[in-house]
């Protein structure tokens, strides 16, 4: 049965032959099939081309297909060459053609599911986008955490690897890192050591910027570059408060017994409203202790030079007043203390009462009672020499005249009268308070205190 003819090649070869001048064509289709269940049958088909030239009788090319697909082409060739020719073309077309069937996948796709192309695993890395931890990498660009280990893994992100990955907003800071330093990058304020995060970068920390940052205290205030802090804000020294005082790491309101000048002092603990003046016309009575607890035989007077300079003690006497009949009942002079320097002490106090080294003791008569305990009783400073009351107190009631030889009659009472008494059931005593608080108010000025401080500066 004939079988048509549709190989190109087999009609490419019938029509070059044709247009040479004669062909013969000769298809064997008897087919050969040998035994094999897939049913693929290898057929034979011979062609004979013949070429005619001037003086060529013919060229016969023969092409086989073996069983196993493979063609193979056997030329055969009886040249019959004319001797008066000098030249003659046999042209030979040979072709084998090996299709192969396979899957390699396209090394220029993220997604065929094969490490490929550049590709440092599955995928990723490479130029496709960067690689999980864990998966293979070359360069910290392969890893989404920009990391890629000495084993050639992605690393996770870590807060000392040198990368900017994870939740940090800059370079192993910020995050759930350490904060970054000024200048960083930073989402809010936690990010940054400063806390102040200005247009996605740390910024220097201010004394207006509503944070406790830097060297502050408490916020804007403190650390020696900021103002003072108000009472009750935190503090570490005295410098980071208004007042100039820091108690218990909280700044405390100004006093006139704080050491330090601050409020409307005009210096350290005086001057101002409130505090004693700075300097003072004169020695002044500025500790009294009348009445102890159990026997009266640690009773003392101080006083206080606050003068501004060295007062020299000749004619400066002590004297003591009894209240019930307005009488001189004793006169201590002092002038054997030669002469007080300013903010120093002298005390009256009976033989081997036990004062700082640089107070002046000048001793009372008695060892003991040597003062009335009052209602009322008094005493007065006076200077014989410039025939003057330097200063005066009348306690547990008022003494409103007495006559001071030498001196004439003259009221202790200054001001409004001292309503408060000393005690001989709490040890303590009549005290200036602040230190050397003479505003010519005795009520005001003077305080009962619980702290004795014969030759030292009183306190509350």
């Amino acid at each position: 049965m004939a079988r048509a003819l549709t190989n190109p090649t087999l009609l490419g070869l019938l029509l070059i032959a044709a247009c040479s001048g004669g062909t013969e064509v000769t298809t064997d289709t008897d087919g050969d099939t040998t035994g094999d269940t897939s049913g693929t049958t290898s057929p034979t088909t011979t062609i004979a081309t013949t070429t005619a030239t001037s003086s060529t009788t013919a060229s016969e090319t023969s092409t086989t297909t073996s069983p196993t697909g493979e063609p193979t082409t056997d030329p055969t060739t009886d040249p019959t060459t004319d001797p008066t020719t000098s030249s003659s073309t046999e042209p030979t077309t040979s072709s084998t053609t090996e299709p192969t069937t396979g899957t390699t996948g396209d090394p220029g796709a993220c997604d065929d599911g094969i490490a490929n192309g550049d590709e440092t695993d599955v995928d990723c890395g490479g130029s496709c986008e960067a690689c999980e931890d864990g998966l293979g990498c070359s360069l910290g660009d392969d890893c989404v955490s920009g990391v890629c280990g000495e084993d050639e893994l992605c690393a996770a992100p870590a807060c000392d690897d040198e990368a900017l990955n994870g939740d940090e907003t800059d370079v192993d800071c910020g995050g759930s890192c350490d904060p970054c330093e000024d200048g960083l990058g930073c989402l809010v304020e936690f990010d940054c050591i400063s806390g102040v995060c200005t247009d996605n970068l740390c910024a220097l920390p201010s004394c207006e910027d509503g944070l406790k940052n830097g060297l502050e205290t408490a916020v804007d205030c403190g650390g020696g570059e900021c103002a003072g802090c108000v009472d009750g804000e935190a503090c570490m020294i005295g410098d980071d408060c208004e007042s100039g005082v820091c108690d218990a790491d909280l700044c405390v309101a100004a006093t006139c017994d704080d050491g330090v000048q601050n409020g409307e002092e005009e210096d350290v603990d005086c001057g101002g409203a409130t505090c004693a003046p700075c300097i003072l016309d004169g020695l002044i009575i500025n500790e009294v202790d009348y009445d102890n607890v159990g026997s009266d035989n640690a009773e003392f007077v101080e006083i206080y030079n606050n003068t501004g300079d060295t007062v020299d003690l000749t004619g400066i006497a002590l004297v003591l007043v009894n209240g019930s009949n307005d009488t001189v009942y004793g006169t201590i002079d002092l002038s054997g203390g030669g002469s007080l320097e300013q903010g120093k002490y002298l005390v009256v106090a009976p033989d081997g009462f036990a004062v700082p080294p640089e107070t002046i003791l000048v001793t009372f008569p008695g060892a003991s009672n040597n003062l009335q305990n009052g209602a009322p009783d008094g005493l007065a400073l006076v200077d014989s020499v410039n025939l003057k009351v330097l200063d005066a107190l009348s306690y547990e009631g008022s003494i409103d005249a007495v006559n001071i030889p030498g001196i004439g009659n003259v009221s202790l009472v200054e001001g409004d009268a001292l309503g408060t008494p000393d005690s001989n059931v709490n040890e303590g005593s009549l005290s200036r308070i602040p230190n050397g608080n003479d505003t010519n108010n005795a009520d005001t000025d003077w305080a009962f205190s619980s702290t004795l401080t014969p030759g030292d500066a009183n306190k509350p």
